[in-house]
């Protein structure tokens, strides 16, 4: 009897959420980020540096400012790799949609607003920290120790509140360092316009493909059959076996015999 497996439907149509949005839960750390940017952060300090009309229009900057947010919450610093996320990830589709930019368009977008969104960032964890949050991605914060400290003093100290700032500013400074070191390094490996990862093209021709894996296939027997021994030939490195020592009559009659069925 054959077994059932369960169904593999990779070819079906999907209907798929109403918005992208829904593609992750309600309590999803990309939900919070985009609320949280688009809602109670003032990013007139980054869209109005954009004027005109001339040239295709330039991707939002609060969806950048978002996915850059997330990006690195989420402990993920290389553009190259973002825009993979962005292509293949869930989450970074509900915070870009299906009109994902290309790393250069990020690594760009990050260095030209590198100051402006270094004083966002620090406002949205010290917004996260006050508000109770204990970490947001892998960024840990003090909400817990600022809470307990709340309800004893009902306000936080200047000198630690100016502390703290400048911790945040510090973790912050070491995001975008890391950030542009691992571009300037990405790019000297790949080529400043390449991914890293980009396939021949044969890989999507279908006949070209099977062609390719043809002449693979043909290749992997011909070295099979060239390095196969002829039937009968000997190893040189194989030692002969040994002689097995032959018993005297005296020696047989001694050797116990097994009974039959055992």
């Amino acid at each position: 009897m054959s077994k059932t497996f369960r169904p593999w439907k990779i070819d079906e149509p999907l209907l798929l959420p109403p918005v992208v949005q829904e593609f992750v839960a309600k309590d999803h750390l990309a939900r919070l980020v985009l609320n949280l940017v688009r809602e109670d952060i003032d990013l007139a300090a980054i869209s109005g540096s954009y004027a005109g009309e001339r040239g295709q229009p330039p991707f939002d900057p609060v969806m950048m400012t978002v996915l850059l947010l997330y990006s690195y919450c989420c402990g993920i610093y290389s553009s190259r790799r973002i825009a993979k996320a962005c292509r293949e990830r869930v989450d970074f589709m509900s915070i870009v949609g299906f009109d994902a930019p290309d790393f250069r368009t990020i690594s760009e977008f990050r260095r030209r607003h590198s100051k402006a969104l270094s004083a966002l960032f620090q406002q949205v964890l010290q917004l996260c920290e006050t508000a109770g949050l204990v970490k947001l991605g892998h960024v840990a914060l003090d909400g817990t120790k600022i809470k307990a400290n709340a309800s004893k003093h009902k306000a936080m100290s200047y000198e630690r509140m100016e502390q703290r700032a400048a911790e945040l500013e510090a973790e912050v400074g070491k995001w975008f360092a890391v950030a542009e070191a691992t571009d300037a390094e990405e790019d000297k490996r790949y080529g400043a316009d390449k991914t890293g990862e980009e396939m021949p093209d044969w890989v999507t021709d279908k006949q070209r493909r099977a062609e390719r894996i043809r002449q693979a296939k043909l290749k992997q027997r011909l070295r099979r059959n060239s390095g196969a021994k002829p039937k009968g030939a000997r190893n040189p490195d194989r030692q002969p076996p040994r002689p097995r020592p032959r018993l005297s009559p005296k020696h047989r009659r001694t050797l116990p015999t097994r009974k039959a069925g055992s």
